[in-house]
C-alpha cells in the first residue's frame, strides 16, 4: 500500500467522531479502554476538568477501508503541552484501534511516514508522551511499536479460560491450594448465608458503588497510595459508566454478600468476550483472614464459563497472585518524543521518571523499602 491511497482525518470531538469511532470498533481489534463508551464518560467525568483537548484521527484507505483510529489528545501540565493517548491514568491500556489485518496493510515505514503527517496536522504541542502502550492489540502487532519505545514499569497478565469451574481450577491451582481454599470459604459459611450477586437494579447498585468505593479508600490507605476516590471526578466517572452499560453487559458489577453485609465487590467490564478484572474491593476485618476477594473471584470465573468469556484479563499489574492463575504477560510501552526545546527538557524529566519507577518494581529491595516509606508517610500524614 502507497501512502496516496491513505486519508487521516482529525476530530476535535466525540460527538463529530462518534460515527467512525463506533465503526471502526465495531469491525478493528480494541481493548475495552479504547470503547468510544469508555473514552467519551472518561472525558466527561474526568478529561474535561483537566485541560484535556480531543485529537481524534481516523486512518482510512482512500476507499472508506478503516486501518487505524487514535485516540489522542493534547494535554497541558504546566507550561508543556503534552500529546497523549485519551484515558488518563485510570485506562490501563492505551493506544490506537487498529483493522484486523493491519499488520498486513502497513508497513514500518509507511507508519512512520502517516505518523509524520498526523503530527504535522494537529495543534502545536511541546512533547509526545505515550504510556501503557500495550505490544499487542489482541492478535495484532501495535504499530506504535514501530517508534523509538522503552518498557513500561509492569506488565499485564491474562489466561484463557474454558471448560468448567471444577477443570479450570485443577488446571490452575494445586490440590493443596484448592484443600486450603475450600477450608476458608466452608468457615466463612458458618457465619451465615453466602450469595453471589451480579448487581442489577438501581437501589443495589448505589449501596454497592459505595461500598466499593469505601472498601478501596481502606486499601488505598493501607498501601500509602493516592486515593482516587477522594476525587469526585474519579467516582463521577465510575456511577456514570454504571449507569450507562451496565444493563447492556459492558459494564459488570458484582458482590459477595453474607446475610447483608458485603464482603467483597468488583467492578470490570466484558468487552468482546473478554472479562476485565479491574476495580477489587473487600472489606477489611476479622472475615477477611477467610479470603472472601478470592471467593468472588472464583465466582467471577463461573460467571464468565457460563457466559461465553473466552479471556480473564487481570489487567495491569505484577502482583504476585496474578501468575498464579494466568499463562500470558502482555508487555506494556512508553514512548516520547520532544517537540520543543521546553518539551526536550520536560521528555527528559518524564524518562527519568519512568526508568526510576520501572527500576524500584524490579527490585525487591528496593521495592520493599518504597512501600515501607510509603506506608509510613501515609500514617503520618492521616
Amino acid at each position: 500500500m502507497k501512502r496516496d491511497a491513505i486519508k487521516t482525518t482529525i476530530f476535535d470531538s466525540f460527538d463529530d467522531a462518534e460515527s467512525v469511532w463506533r465503526r471502526f470498533e465495531r469491525e478493528g481489534e480494541c481493548y475495552a479502554f479504547q470503547s468510544f463508551g469508555w473514552l467519551k464518560d472518561w472525558y466527561t467525568e474526568i478529561g474535561c476538568h483537566s485541560s484535556v483537548r480531543p485529537c481524534i484521527v481516523s486512518v482510512e484507505c482512500t476507499d472508506g477501508t478503516p486501518l487505524m483510529l487514535l485516540p489522542l489528545a493534547i494535554q497541558r501540565r504546566g507550561l508543556v503541552s503534552c500529546l497523549e493517548w485519551l484515558g488518563g491514568t485510570i485506562s490501563d491500556y492505551q493506544g490506537p484501534i487498529v483493522s484486523n489485518d493491519l499488520s498486513d496493510k502497513i508497513s514500518k515505514s509507511l507508519f512512520l511516514e502517516i505518523w509524520k503527517d498526523v503530527l504535522a496536522k494537529l495543534p502545536r504541542f511541546n512533547a509526545v508522551l505515550l504510556e501503557n502502550q500495550p505490544e499487542y492489540i489482541n492478535k495484532q502487532k501495535n504499530p506504535f511499536m514501530h517508534l523509538p519505545c522503552e518498557p513500561h514499569a509492569s506488565s499485564a497478565y491474562f489466561t484463557q479460560i474454558s471448560g468448567t469451574l471444577d477443570s479450570f481450577l485443577k488446571e490452575k491451582r494445586s490440590s493443596k491450594s484448592r484443600s486450603t481454599e475450600r477450608r476458608k470459604f466452608r468457615r466463612l459459611a458458618e457465619h451465615g448465608t453466602l450469595e453471589f450477586v451480579v448487581t442489577a437494579n438501581e437501589e443495589d447498585l448505589d449501596s454497592t458503588l459505595n461500598t466499593m468505593f469505601e472498601q478501596k479508600s481502606e486499601s488505598y490507605k493501607e498501601m500509602g497510595v493516592t486515593d482516587l476516590f477522594e476525587q469526585s471526578i474519579y467516582r463521577d466517572f465510575f456511577k456514570s459508566m454504571t449507569e450507562h452499560y451496565v444493563r447492556d453487559g459492558f459494564i459488570q458489577l458484582c458482590a459477595l454478600k453474607l446475610d447483608e453485609q458485603i464482603l467483597a465487590t468488583h467492578w470490570g467490564m466484558v468487552f468482546k468476550n473478554r472479562f476485565y478484572f479491574f476495580m477489587p474491593t473487600y472489606a477489611r476485618g476479622e472475615l477477611a483472614r477467610y479470603a472472601p476477594g478470592n471467593l468472588l473471584m472464583q465466582h467471577m470465573f463461573d460467571w464468565c464459563l457460563s457466559n461465553d468469556v473466552q479471556i480473564f484479563d487481570f489487567t495491569v499489574g505484577d502482583e504476585p497472585y496474578k501468575k498464579l492463575w494466568c499463562d500470558e504477560r502482555l508487555d506494556l510501552y512508553n514512548s516520547s518524543e520532544a517537540r520543543t526545546f521546553l518539551g526536550l527538557f520536560y521528555v527528559w524529566l518524564v524518562r527519568m521518571r519512568w526508568r526510576l519507577k520501572r527500576k524500584i518494581k524490579h527490585s525487591p529491595g528496593l521495592f520493599k523499602a518504597a512501600s515501607r516509606l510509603r506506608k509510613s508517610l501515609a500514617r503520618f500524614k492521616h
